[in-house]
């Protein structure tokens, strides 16, 4: 196999504190077979068309340094979630219509690799461990579909860099270094480190561990009176947004069955699109992520989380095939970031990324 960091791909093949995502799977059939089999619950044809367009809108205006013009777009960060949009679609760096962007993207994100292991272009805006947390994502991703050993080197440098800068309290701050921390930013750590765990590369277990427990201590109870949700930080306001990650990344470390999934997973049936609470609006795109991929994994824990993605998928896919522009993209924020996160969305039943299958 050609590597993507080694050489040119074969072109026949393609603030950020709302930005996501998980690890790439070895699997070449058809998406929609892929789902059919697997889930009551597939990909809409409505659906997978706006897929369709908001792929060939990223790659269209894809630079060919692997960045894009807008906004954010030559951010680490905002690379990575627009090489996950393409990967969880089922393309590769040396397969798939739009394999040639996927490579452009992992190439961009090792150039801008720092010594001590930070994947963070210098000098760019945002803060640092929110875009290497994304691009630790999308290279584990990668590493695990291709064993390119120059990708492995990079992440397993990235994965050491999140391990030391953990706080006392599990959590994880803004800049590469101990500080104090919030739910967003330590649960996009635990996603990278899930995914890097997932793509061979070591993790102490007592790393995960702190940060599940930090995690659940920003959890506002129903046993204590609370609404269930889930807070930035231990003590403070629920909403929705930080609610889907704290349900998500609950599972994705293995605890499905803790009773905080089940009361978050009822904290955010009351929003919009089954519920009548308005979503916070500079989080849009970030919370409907998160949510769809907790209610996804919830299926697996009971039948009130089948009921609830039942109820959800169809509802957001519905939301966000009726709001796409006609370019193929969606309104957009960080430039091409609520493209990338609303095609991640409309993905999840292809189950392309390891992180969707329970």
């Amino acid at each position: 196999m050609t590597s993507p960091m080694m050489s040119t791909p074969r072109p026949s093949v393609s603030r950020l504190a709302w930005i996501t995502v998980a690890v790439l799977c070895l699997c070449w059939c058809s998406p929609l077979a892929h789902a059919t089999d697997i889930d009551d619950v597939e990909i809409s044809p409505s659906a997978q068309a706006a897929s369709k367009r908001g792929l060939a809108f990223l790659a269209k205006t894809q630079r060919q340094d692997g960045t894009w013009p807008t906004g954010y777009g030559a951010t680490t960060g905002i690379v990575a979630t627009c090489s996950l949009a393409f990967m969880g679609a089922g393309h590769t760096p040396d397969n798939g219509e739009y394999g040639i962007n996927v490579a452009r993207s992992l190439q961009f994100i090792v150039h801008n690799a720092q010594p001590n292991g930070l994947l963070y272009k210098v000098g760019m805006e945002g803060e640092p461990m929110y875009h290497h947390g994304l691009a630790t994502l999308a290279l584990a991703e990668a590493w695990g579909m291709s064993q390119d050993k120059v990708l492995r080197d990079v992440v397993k440098r990235a994965a050491d860099l999140i391990v030391s800068t953990q706080n006392g309290e599990g959590a994880w701050g803004y800049k590469p270094m101990v500080m104090g921390g919030d739910l967003s930013i330590t649960v996009m750590q635990l996603m990278a480190l899930r995914a890097c765990k997932d793509a061979g590369v070591y993790v102490p277990k007592e790393s995960i561990d702190a940060g599940i427990q930090y995690v659940k201590h920003c959890h506002n109870s129903v046993d204590r009176g609370k609404d269930g949700g889930f807070a930035y930080s231990p003590g403070g306001e629920s909403g929705m947004a930080r609610t889907g990650a704290g349900v998500l990344s609950l599972q994705v470390a293995g605890n499905y069955r803790a009773g905080e999934v089940k009361q978050g997973v009822a904290y955010i049936m009351q929003f919009k699109p089954v519920g009548t609470r308005e979503v916070e609006a500079n989080f849009y795109y970030y919370a409907h992520y998160y949510a769809a991929m907790g209610l996804y994994q919830a299926q697996s824990v009971g039948e009130w989380g089948k009921k609830a993605w039942k109820a959800w998928y169809p509802a957001i896919t519905k939301s966000l095939t009726e709001t796409e522009e006609p370019a193929g993209s969606w309104p957009q924020s960080f430039g091409n970031y609520s493209t990338a996160m609303a095609l991640m969305i409309l993905q999840i039943p292809y189950r392309y990324l390891p992180i969707y299958q329970r």
